[in-house]
Parts: structure tokens; C-alpha cells; sequence
């Protein structure tokens, strides 16, 4: 059997800072496991600045490469709304992708550049629109009344909307790679059409006029989303293709030329909990990205003609490719129990802490983080001590987990810390982040039971003692 290092070493993509030392101990970024786990508590969620940053760097260049235009890489912050995050983040120039007023109040306080920032929605306020109108973000429209907003905020502020239309695409190519959690909202692509985002090219068209004829409003281009559903290559190109299509047929329609199309996120991973008990399919992302560009390009046709000089901006906006790898769990072992032919070896995490594994049949890598040099040679189960199953790992073959070891779950970066809970009144972890020079600095304080309880309130009723109770 595999020792924890060797099967670490099997599962290494490109970005990944984890090592092992002499003594079986998981660096992360160079520090030891258990010294983080000393100074910071356990359970515990560990960012790699390092890791974070070339995600964001490889994505850029791959797009780049791709599209004979501007590309602006737009963060989606539902992946992982950590402050330290989408500070790190505008830093390295990162726009966004924002739904509602927090997600759009974290991405402009963090500094990112307003004008490649982008609000997302199909229910938007009158008051979220305004806000967005004077901050001066792109608009994507995916709502009739949205268009009234705009109109209202322009005239109360005397400002001009930068504006988007959101458009729904039907690829009927897209039906054979449509997988895993898509199938929990239809088969194929009836599952998209079911969808509540965006409008078809027939529903937009008169909406496009509207905007066109209202001075107000710099009607800038079209955004698409789809989501994460496959990670093969092929099926980019058919959401890339339905998208240009339905923009060239618009333009046909009304005159209108883009200079900004938006192609959303979705952009699969090397490693992927989503891939469930699937081995690992490495697609890279630069095949990802050629294949959608290509796609685009040749069906948008003389709309996006670079020897011309005419090609729309590139917007994509991805989250989970960003984040993913970039952060850890690491959880300390706590009581083991044999019988009935299984093994159960409990961590002080839960599925409160990864709540996908529930809703979305993630798969996440488990490494025996203080056991590294051991074999792999025991089957367990792992999970966490909540009065549900909690299993964040079945089967896993590890070495014999006792009392006091310590496990990495990798791949913790998306979709993990915005959907914890609370359950069995357990407070969520901590989190650090690990910077330049092995520096480590705490991003999230670890809540308290204190925490758990401190918006409830309580009728003044209820905290008389009852006079029947008053002799106790």
C-alpha cells in the first residue's frame, strides 16, 4: 500500500504548497501541521496565500493566450467570501462577480476595480441597482423590472448605468457532458432551461431595444453562466458556440455590436471533490480555455474580427478554480470504534464544515496529516461526531488512525466555509492564512458557543421564573 506522501504525491497538481518532512508531519507552504494546529486550535482552515495567487495567475495567462482581445478575470465571491481572500485578490487585479449586497459591498471595500466588477442576480432591489449605478459596476440584466431600476437610479443620480444582458443558451451538445449535481435539477439540458437565469435570444431581443433607446444606459454586451457541470473540454466550446450564436443573431436583429461578453465561471479543476468517486480526470485549463474561445470566436464570426481591430472584451468569472486547492481543514482524530465490520475514526470536523459532501456528493482527499511516511493500509470510516452519519470519508484507506493524529481534507477552498452550519450547536473553525516568509496571520476567528446564540432573543415572558417553578 501507498504511504500518505506517495498518494499525496499522486494527487499533485500544479499549485499545490504541500510537502512532507522527515517525520511524516504535512507542511503546508513549509509549516508543520501540528504547529498550526497548536497555535490556532482544531479544527482548523489553513490558506496558502502562494497557492491562491498562481491559481489566479495561470487562469489569466491560459485566457489570455486564447483570445486575441482584453481578458479581465472577475472573481466570484460565492466560492469563498473570506475577506483576506478578495483582499489578496484586488490586489492581484482581479475584478468580480457579485450576487446581492454583501458579496457586492466585500468586493468593492476589498478595492477591486469597480468598471470590471459585475452585479449578478435575477431578483434584484431598486436599491441594489442604485447602489450599483453609483459605484459605477457592470449590470447584468436578468430581469425586466431591472430596467425600471436603472432608469430610476440614473435619474436620481445623474449618472449613466453600465449595463449587460444576461442571456439563457439551450446547447443541445452540452446534453451528453451534463453530470453529477446538474442532475439533481433535470436530465440534460432540460435542466438548464429549467434554470431561472437569463433570457433566450427571443425573450431579449425586444429588452435589447429597450436599452438601446434609453440614454441613460451604456449598453456594453451579454453575459452567459452556465455553471460547473463537466470538465471536458467539449462542453465549453457547445456553451461558448450557443452563446456566440445567439449574440450574432441579436446583432443581426438590431444592429447592436458588443464590446463586452461575459462566459461566467464553471472552469473545472485538476482535482475535484465534484468528480465524486470518479479518479482524477486532469483537464488543463488552458485546453478548457482554447476550446471556449475557439468556439466563440468562430461563431460570433465578423463581430469579433481581430485583424479588424474589432473583439469584444473577455469576461469570465470563475470562483471555485481560483479558491479550490488554495485552502485546507486540518482535524484532530478523536475516538475510535470497531464493530459490526467497520471502523469509525472521528475528527473534530464535521459535515457542518463541509456541507457538499451532503448536497453535492463531494469527494474530498483525506491524508493521514501526522502519519504521512506510514502505509495506507486500513479501511475506516471518518467522520465527525454530530448525531447525523457526518461521513466526510467512506472506506478510506489510511494508516490505523488513533486517538491524537491529525488529517488534511484537501480541496476545502470552495463552496466549504459560506455553507458551514452550526449544527449540534458546533462552532465553526478558525481560519489562517499563510503569507510570504512562512508568515501566518488569523483571517477568521474560531466562533464560540457565545457566537452561536448571540442573535437569538428572548420574550421577556420567557425569562420570568414561573411561580409554580419559584421553589426551585
Amino acid at each position: 500500500p501507498l504511504t500518505g506522501a506517495e498518494r499525496l504525491d499522486t494527487l499533485r497538481i500544479f499549485s499545490d504548497r504541500l510537502t512532507v518532512d522527515d517525520t511524516g508531519m504535512l507542511l503546508l507552504d513549509g509549516i508543520q501541521a501540528d504547529r498550526l494546529l497548536t497555535l490556532f486550535g482544531s479544527p482548523l482552515v489553513v490558506t496558502t496565500e502562494g497557492t491562491l495567487l498562481a491559481n489566479l495567475d495561470r487562469l489569466r495567462q491560459a485566457f489570455a493566450s486564447s483570445w486575441p482581445g482584453a481578458v479581465q478575470v472577475l472573481y466570484a465571491i460565492k466560492s469563498n467570501n473570506s475577506l483576506a481572500l478578495r483582499h489578496l485578490l484586488s490586489r492581484a487585479g482581479a475584478g468580480g462577480d457579485c450576487f446581492g449586497e454583501a458579496e457586492l459591498s466585500a468586493t468593492l471595500d476589498s478595492g477591486a476595480d469597480p468598471t470590471h466588477v459585475a452585479l449578478n442576480g435575477s431578483d434584484k432591489s431598486c436599491a441594489l441597482v442604485a447602489r450599483a449605478v453609483a459605484a459605477g459596476v457592470m449590470i447584468n440584466i436578468d430581469g425586466e423590472d431591472e430596467i425600471d431600476f436603472v432608469q430610476r437610479a440614473c435619474q436620481d443620480t445623474d449618472m449613466r448605468a453600465r449595463v449587460n444582458l444576461r442571456l439563457k443558451v439551450l446547447p443541445e451538445k452540452l446534453g451528453p457532458f451534463m453530470s453529477g449535481s446538474s442532475l439533481k435539477h433535470g436530465a440534460g439540458i432540460a435542466s438548464v432551461r429549467h434554470a431561472k437565469w437569463g433570457f433566450t435570444p427571443a425573450a431579449a431581443a425586444p429588452l435589447l431595444d429597450r436599452l438601446l433607446a434609453l440614454p441613460e444606459v451604456d449598453m456594453l454586451g451579454f453575459s452567459c453562466h452556465i455553471g460547473h457541470l463537466s470538465n471536458e473540454p467539449a462542453a465549453f466550446a457547445a456553451i461558448a458556440e450557443s452563446f456566440g450564436q445567439a449574440v450574432r443573431g441579436l446583432a443581426r436583429e438590431t444592429g447592436f455590436r458588443p464590446r463586452i461578453l461575459d462566459l461566467g465561471g464553471g472552469w473545472a479543476r485538476e482535482r475535484e471533490p465534484e468528480q465524486g468517486d470518479r479518479e482524477m480526470c486532469v483537464v488543463p485549463i488552458e485546453a478548457q480555455a482554447e476550446a471556449a474561445c475557439e468556439a466563440l470566436l468562430q461563431s460570433l464570426g465578423d463581430l469579433a474580427d481581430p485583424d479588424e481591430g474589432r473583439c469584444p472584451e473577455l469576461w469570465i468569472e470563475p470562483g471555485r478554480y481560483i479558491s479550490g486547492n488554495a485552502q485546507v481543514i486540518l482535524a484532530s482524530v478523536g475516538a475510535i470504534k470497531a464493530d459490526a465490520g467497520f471502523r469509525w475514526a472521528h475528527v473534530d470536523a464535521s459535515t457542518n464544515d463541509l456541507q457538499r459532501v451532503e448536497t453535492g456528493g463531494f469527494r474530498y482527499h483525506i491524508l493521514p496529516a501526522s502519519r504521512m511516511h506510514d502505509p495506507c493500509d486500513t479501511t475506516q470510516e471518518i467522520v465527525g461526531g454530530t448525531c447525523f452519519r457526518s461521513v466526510l470519508g467512506a472506506a478510506r484507506t489510511l494508516p490505523a488512525l488513533e486517538r491524537g493524529d491529525f488529517v488534511a481534507i484537501l480541496d476545502t477552498g470552495m463552496y466549504a466555509e459560506v455553507f458551514a452550519n452550526q449544527f449540534n450547536g458546533v462552532p465553526r473553525p478558525a481560519a489562517v492564512l499563510i503569507g510570504p516568509d512562512q508568515s501566518v496571520d488569523l483571517i477568521r476567528e474560531r466562533e464560540t458557543v457565545a457566537d452561536i446564540y448571540r442573535q437569538h432573543r428572548l420574550p421577556d415572558r420567557l425569562t420570568e421564573v414561573p411561580k409554580e417553578h419559584s421553589h426551585v
